[in-house]
């Protein structure tokens, strides 16, 4: 992707020609930009609009500011044998309308401790996407297949190996855990994007190279007014598993959609 700075108006061209093909004119009169760097110190609380919340333990786990040059937030799981989980949304507030031709990206990186993959027994969820907005932090495998409309990719999760998957869910048209062909690589990061120019034919890259592989994602059946939100779980219900203090870190979120 390249990107050329104009000089006039605050606007800038942006040319990715995986998805939209051409220069596009991201002007601030005609597209909203959410995006955050998470560049604060260790131990502050996240600023606004992000929000983050915890559930399903005793407050073991962390999600907390790390001494990165360009900004990073680590969820942070422990060993102890108990229900994790960590939430990155933005609290069910500035909701996006996703019929504005949105388009979410991430860049995170999962570092897993001891195992080659999730232990199955440790019944993870991570999952980075979009979701109803105000959905409150659940903890398992199916905490995202339960909520009423979702777009995202699942990394690994309770499968037992390194797959990426795509998923999404409008309501009516329901796509769960689809094999992006894709694997994601232990302490390295990803950059996750999700175009839904197209609500009928939303479209997955994992470093820059579609994910779809094969798939449809139709999500023509969801309203305007079914508002999501940026959406980062990194969750587990223990149901016998041998937990590990594996570790999700957030680089960026960034979501661009057409102003009203």
């Amino acid at each position: 992707m390249s990107l050329i700075p104009a000089l006039m108006s605050g606007r800038k061209l942006e040319h990715d020609a995986l998805s939209t093909g051409q220069f596009v004119s991201f002007s601030p009169a005609t597209y909203v930009e959410l995006y955050s760097d998470f560049i604060q110190d260790v131990g502050e609380t996240i600023s606004l609009p992000f929000v983050y919340t915890e559930a399903g333990s005793t407050g073991n786990q962390t999600g907390d500011f790390v001494d990165e040059p360009d900004g990073v937030l680590r969820l942070l799981h422990t060993t102890t044998t108990e229900a994790e989980a960590c939430l990155l949304s933005l609290g069910g507030t500035n909701a996006i309308s996703p019929t504005k031709e949105v388009i979410f990206e991430a860049r995170v990186k999962i570092t897993l401790n001891t195992d080659a993959t999730f232990d199955t027994g440790s019944n993870y969820l991570v999952f980075v996407g979009m979701a109803t907005a105000g959905t409150a932090v659940g903890t398992g495998a199916t905490a995202v297949s339960a909520i009423a409309d979702n777009v995202g990719f699942q990394l690994g999760s309770d499968s037992g190996s390194l797959s990426i998957f795509c998923e999404s869910d409008d309501g009516t048209n329901d796509n769960d855990l689809k094999d992006s062909g894709i694997d994601f690589v232990s302490g390295t990061y990803v950059t996750l994007k999700i175009d839904m120019t197209d609500i009928g034919n939303v479209r997955f890259f994992v470093d820059g190279v579609e994910a779809n592989n094969g798939n449809l994602f139709d999500m023509s059946n969801i309203a305007a007014t079914d508002y999501l939100e940026p959406f980062i779980l990194f969750s587990r219900t223990n149901a016998g598993g041998t937990e590990r203090a594996h570790q999700m870190d957030v680089d960026y979120v960034k979501c661009i959609w057409k102003r009203s």
